[in-house]
């Protein structure tokens, strides 16, 4: 034996090592920052998301999933089901609707702590595609629960997001096989949406978040961790917002869904107003030398996976040990103007319904980052050349 080590056993040792460090909840990072709020997000999505599911349940008793009678069935929920007098449908919807607002919120907040903390380092990678995933489920929570109130919004902003598959009909190679098309087709159980692309969203709706937890629990018992690790206070707080929340502004849906006239301006939930945003602005793109031909949707569908692969593989671009905002001025510069780009665009997407309008922001998005990469990147250099001699002179010491 040379006691050299194969590659599967550095894999499988990694593995090892990162699924023992993993946190599903902030379970362990929590008591580590029993004073910092940022760190209950992870207990609070746990109670979300538990919620979610009984409060689901108990709607599900008077829903009816059915493209006839789907949305007669949310209006009784929401104006006529009462328990005494007292309106129980009003309420458990707008709790089912504001707690799935939450549980995308927290999960988006999370994922931005472990950015500008860089928890995602070394040795808590598999922390960080926890965090991704679980940000991805909650949209998926809430992608699939747009159709089922039926009315306007919902089922076109469904018919979009069911069309993205088809962008892979665009990829060289691949698009002769149409796999784009059969995933479309597999999701609505036909060309259009229909009465088959109800029950399986319907489905979807209900029983991911079912086995998500399932998936938690499993987790905690086997690795006998404790899922709530926040004070009580938080969970006071947290309910008392939902509640305020609807009271104020009540969840409603809007108009019955027209199949045959689609809206003037289709608009998805404000967690989905960023990515519709760049939606209206990318170009077609032909390139006839390698007979390439992408349209705009197909454009968006590569920009938004590329984005999505640079996110998971942070921990592995950005190397360098430090943690602290001031040597990681680059990183903090990047994650602020994504956050403002997130916000601006999602505005922006909401008001202005011309896309030629829009298209115009692409100059002074595209000379913000080239900005920001020049500025701090030599910033960043800095730092680095800085903490180089300050090693150097230890060493020498």
């Amino acid at each position: 034996m040379n006691g050299r080590t194969t590659v599967w056993q550095n894999i499988s040792f990694w593995w090892k090592d990162r699924f023992r460090r993993l946190d599903i909840f902030d379970e362990t990072l929590e008591p580590k920052h029993k004073k910092n709020p940022f760190y209950y997000m992870g207990s609070l999505m746990y109670i979300t998301l538990v919620i979610q599911i009984l409060v689901g349940s108990i709607l599900a008793t008077q829903y009816i999933p059915t493209i006839d009678s789907a949305y007669k069935s949310v209006t009784f929920i929401t104006e006529s089901w009462k328990w005494f007098g007292f309106p129980i449908g009003m309420w458990l919807r707008g709790i089912h609707r504001y707690t799935a607002d939450a549980l995308i919120i927290l999960a988006m907040l999370r994922f931005l702590r472990f950015y500008f903390t860089a928890d995602y380092k070394k040795p808590n990678e598999l922390s960080w595609i926890n965090t991704i995933i679980f940000a991805i489920i909650t949209t998926v929570f809430g992608f699939s629960g747009y159709v089922l109130p039926m009315d306007q919004r919902g089922y076109w902003a469904t018919t979009i997001g069911t069309t993205m598959p088809t962008a892979i009909d665009y990829v060289p190679f691949l698009g002769n096989l149409k796999l784009g098309s059969f995933i479309q087709f597999i999701a609505r159980g036909g060309t259009v949406l229909n009465q088959n692309t109800f029950l399986r969203f319907y489905a979807l709706h209900y029983i991911l978040p079912i086995l998500v937890w399932l998936a938690a629990e499993a987790y905690f018992y086997f690795k006998r961790k404790r899922r709530l690790n926040l004070p009580a206070i938080a969970v006071v707080v947290f309910s008392f917002l939902v509640l305020v929340l609807n009271y104020f502004i009540p969840a409603a849906s809007e108009a019955p869904a027209t199949p045959e006239s689609p809206p003037a301006h289709i608009l998805p939930d404000w967690y989905f107003l960023f990515v519709y945003y760049f939606l209206k602005i990318f170009p077609k793109i032909n390139i006839s030398a390698i007979h390439l031909s992408l349209d705009s949707f197909a454009v968006w569908t590569f920009f938004l996976v590329l984005l999505l692969v640079f996110i998971v593989l942070m921990p592995w671009i950005e190397r360098n040990p430090y943690k602290t905002a001031r040597k990681r001025p680059l990183w903090i510069a990047l994650g602020a103007l994504g956050v403002i780009v997130f916000i601006v665009t999602s505005y922006r997407s909401a008001i202005i319904s011309d896309n030629v309008v829009l298209q115009k922001d692409t100059p002074y998005l595209i000379g913000a980052y080239i900005l920001v990469i020049l500025v701090f990147g030599l910033w960043q250099r800095k730092v680095y050349k800085n903490e180089a001699k300050k090693g150097t002179m230890v060493h020498k010491k």
